[in-house]
């Protein structure tokens, strides 16, 4: 069975969502014969590449929300978080454009270490304050860190066309899904969830898919 997950890194719902759905992967009777694919989604694509903005002052301007409005829904999501045994840190992160990230997590999944990638840029972004948009460098080390050859690391990141058409397949297969949102799980193309629900209801469209 298969299980396609939209995703962004910027986004905090999908942090959190990846952690629950591999708590009901991990209970599942046949979690070795699925097979979870992480699928390319960008938040806000007009984010200019290069750039970095402050999470809290970019959400309360997005929202219409007033800066302890959007510090709030912050705290909030870090007690989530922290409720489900993540790391998140309510003050100081960033956010960015994502193409590279999603560029990242493809040539990793060719190396079948997608999860690998993905974790450690979740936790680069939501674990740590450090900014990670804007900063190739800092995405560089991020990527060594988890495990992955410096040199082709660069080398992937340095030509802007190297896996661009994967990513943009998966926004366009996105788009034809009607996906609005993320993290949106697709099972089997015949069963969809929207949104960081409970391990539980993951549990049941498990079950449901493979029946």
């Amino acid at each position: 069975m298969q299980v396609e997950i939209w995703t962004d890194v910027n986004c905090p719902f999908c942090y959190l969502g990846k952690k629950r759905f591999n708590d009901a992967l991990a209970e599942f009777d046949h979690a070795e014969q699925v097979q979870v694919v992480h699928r390319s989604f960008e938040l806000d694509p007009t984010v200019p590449a290069g750039t970095s903005g402050d999470v809290v002052q970019h959400l309360a301007e997005k929202y219409g929300r007033t800066l302890e409005q959007a510090a709030e829904g912050e705290r909030r999501l870090g007690d989530a978080a922290q409720e489900a045994g993540l790391e998140y840190v309510t003050d100081g992160r960033d956010y960015g454009n994502s193409f590279d990230m999603h560029r990242l997590l493809h040539w990793a999944k060719e190396l079948d270490r997608q999860e690998a990638m993905l974790d450690a840029l979740y936790l680069a972004n939501f674990a740590e304050s450090e900014p990670l948009f804007g900063d190739t460098e800092r995405l560089v080390r991020v990527a060594v860190g988890a495990g992955f050859d410096e040199t082709s690391v660069r080398e992937v990141l340095s030509d802007e066309h190297r896996y661009a058409d994967l990513v943009r397949a998966d926004e366009r297969q996105a788009q034809e899904f009607g996906v609005n949102g993320v993290p949106f799980y697709v099972f089997d193309r015949k069963y969809a969830v929207s949104g960081a629900q409970p391990a539980e209801l993951f549990t049941q469209v498990l079950n449901r898919a493979w029946d």
